[in-house]
């Protein structure tokens, strides 16, 4: 019998202070499960991974019986528990709640199960009101939840400059605070602001750290709450000015915004060609993982190249990888592996190209309703008791997958591979195809210090496992 346990808690704090995940885990093993599903998530969501992923087990007739501690942990939504319910029923899964074992099926536990349902939802609505009211109370109060560099918080939990000592400067970090936003109105662009204080104070931000600090209320002195849209909550934003010592003012802000407006318009052009190149977003720095971006030699060539995007960065983030390698050269030693491997790719989808399908899922389906009124009935006769288990031998009969080629597929695949294989065929391309055409075939290229290029292929198939 193929059991699976679902375990749920709704913040990690839950899982790693109070242990309530793992308490879940070894009672549901415990209790039988083979395997544990676990969401760190609200219960009110419907798009947890393993919750959605249960249902799909069960959907498939891969479940038989399904164990949690509370049904609270499968959610707290009426909706949600009645659309799991349903699902489990419809497919024959047994339902087993060990703090409250009741029969989903019989019209005792149908009703058990609502109560319990609606008393989830209502407990979880009141822990909402609850924090609603709480959230009010610290905005009345002008309380801030993370200071923004250059203040701290006051035993009133609202934003004082912070005095404390920077070590390596000597000064306030108020103080420094000033001097990056004169900083950042009189040296040329943000990156500058940002290697220059790393350099000089070991202060790390990243260039959309320092954008976003510049233009947050706090340093004008004010106290903003739902400054930033979220997906979901249409809120205004709530403005209590002059609540503290203002490090900015808005002529100020202002002057950054149009240097900032000046500089995108010197570097932008009418049409953006950032990412329209062969390869454009495949090519990975060997060293640290991240992406290599574009640019061009200051000779009037203008001679692309490529470099790590994380050797610009100060701090924990920067890269040693200083290496600019020739976008040509990336992309003609990548052509040239894919005509020498274009044989291996061939062979490696000839063995891969089968897939595997579950038929009789009609059969299945009417095996599985049957099932479910066997289970139903609780019996203890014999008869009834083989019954079932001839019906469970026989849906795991049925439901052992079928291999199924793909002739059509692997014949289309294969001559795409083969005409790849062609020299002629890639130097026949513009840019604009030859970057479609790459990224049909290619999964990444790998580029280190010393430039060597090593490329990896996929093949050009919908199935995301065909990866050599």
């Amino acid at each position: 019998m193929r059991v699976y346990g679902y375990a749920r808690v709704s913040t990690q704090e839950q899982a790693e202070e109070f242990d309530a995940l793992n308490q879940q885990i070894a009672r549901l093993k415990a209790a039988g499960a083979s395997e544990v599903l676990v969401d760190i998530e609200s219960g009110r969501s419907d798009n947890r991974k393993q919750y959605n992923e249960l249902l799909k087990l069960a959907q498939q007739h891969r479940v038989d019986e399904v164990i949690i501690t509370r049904i609270d942990r499968l959610g707290r939504s009426v909706i949600s528990i009645h659309k799991a319910m349903d699902i489990f029923v419809k497919h024959g899964v047994n339902l087993r709640i060990l703090d409250a074992p009741v029969d989903p099926n019989s019209p005792f536990g149908w009703f058990s199960i609502n109560q319990m349902s609606g008393l989830a939802e209502f407990e979880s609505r009141l822990l909402s009101q609850r924090i609603k009211h709480g959230n009010n109370y610290f905005r009345e109060q002008l309380k801030f939840c993370v200071p923004p560099f250059g203040y701290a918080k006051d035993e009133n939990q609202r934003l004082t400059p912070d005095r404390n000592i920077h070590e390596k400067s000597g000064k306030t970090y108020f103080e420094l605070a000033k001097i990056i936003i004169d900083l950042t109105l009189s040296m040329r662009s943000l990156k500058d602001v940002c290697n220059y204080i790393y350099t000089e104070y070991e202060i790390v931000f990243s260039v959309a750290g320092l954008r976003d600090w510049v233009k947050n209320p706090a340093l004008q002195g004010h106290t903003v709450y739902f400054s930033k849209k979220k997906k979901g909550i249409n809120q205004e934003p709530i403005i209590n000015f002059n609540t503290h010592e203002a490090l900015t003012s808005l002529d100020t802000v202002e002057a950054i915004q149009q240097k900032l407006l000046a500089n995108k318009r010197y570097r932008s052009s009418a049409k953006s060609t950032r990412g329209d190149y062969p390869l454009a977003g495949l090519i990975r720095c060997v060293h640290c993982g991240g992406n290599m971006y574009r640019n061009f030699s200051r000779h009037k060539t203008r001679v692309e190249y490529m470099r790590c995007v994380n050797y610009v960065k100060p701090g924990r983030y920067h890269c040693e990888n200083s290496k600019c390698t020739r976008l040509r050269e990336i992309i003609s030693k990548t052509i040239a592996a894919l005509c020498e491997n274009a044989p291996n790719l061939i062979d490696y989808l000839e063995s891969q190209s089968t897939t595997t399908q579950i038929v009789n899922t009609k059969e299945i389906e009417n095996l599985s309703n049957e099932l479910a009124v066997l289970r139903g009935l609780r019996s203890s006769n014999p008869d009834i008791i083989a019954a079932i288990a001839k019906i469970e031998a026989t849906i795991n009969t049925l439901s052992t997958p079928t291999r199924i080629f793909d002739k059509d597929g692997f014949e289309n695949a294969k001559r795409k591979i083969a005409i790849a294989s062609q020299a002629t065929f890639w130097e026949s391309l513009d840019d604009s195809e030859l970057r479609l055409a790459l990224a049909e075939f290619v999964e990444k290229v790998d580029v280190d210090s010393s430039g060597v290029i090593t490329p990896t292929f996929k093949l050009p198939l919908t199935l995301s496992s065909m990866v050599p």
